[in-house]
């Protein structure tokens, strides 16, 4: 796997926790508008809403299952890939690979926090990425 492919791996599971918890609070807002039938006596008419309800409250329940699993996921993949990136010896590559791929910064913002230009950032960007590889290769042959 290429150095720029393993470090976005930590973004394609925060996205799909964005996702998951976007899509769980949508279940949660349908179901709190679940409400039963009245009959014209007054009664609340059949079991087709408790059901429904106890159905809605199920797929909320598993669904925050399946994002606490993928929290500790990330927890664990970003451990990793900081684990990894404090084994640059240059501290410029770890701040700008850090900041990018742990926090999620643009080049934008990467370089103001350095003082260094934009271009600047890009580059040193390039060659963390190519120190880092060596890293993920080292581990590999290791």
């Amino acid at each position: 796997m290429r150095a720029k492919e393993y470090l976005s791996q930590v973004r394609f599971l925060d996205e799909r926790i964005t996702c998951k918890l976007a899509d769980a609070a949508r279940l949660q807002d349908m179901a709190t508008r679940i409400t039963p039938i009245l009959r014209e006596d007054g009664v609340s008419g059949g079991g087709g809403v408790p059901d429904r309800l106890a159905d809605a409250v199920a797929k909320i329940v598993d669904l925050k299952v399946e994002i606490n699993r993928d929290i500790d996921r990330l927890v664990d993949k970003k451990r990793d890939i900081a684990a990894k990136l404090g084994k640059l010896t240059d501290r410029r590559y770890y701040a700008v690979l850090s900041r990018r791929y742990l926090l999620f910064e643009t080049f934008e913002k990467i370089s103001c926090e350095m003082n260094y230009s934009w271009r600047h950032v890009c580059s040193l960007h390039g060659q963390a990425l190519e120190a880092f590889q060596k890293v993920l290769d080292a581990e590999k042959d290791a």
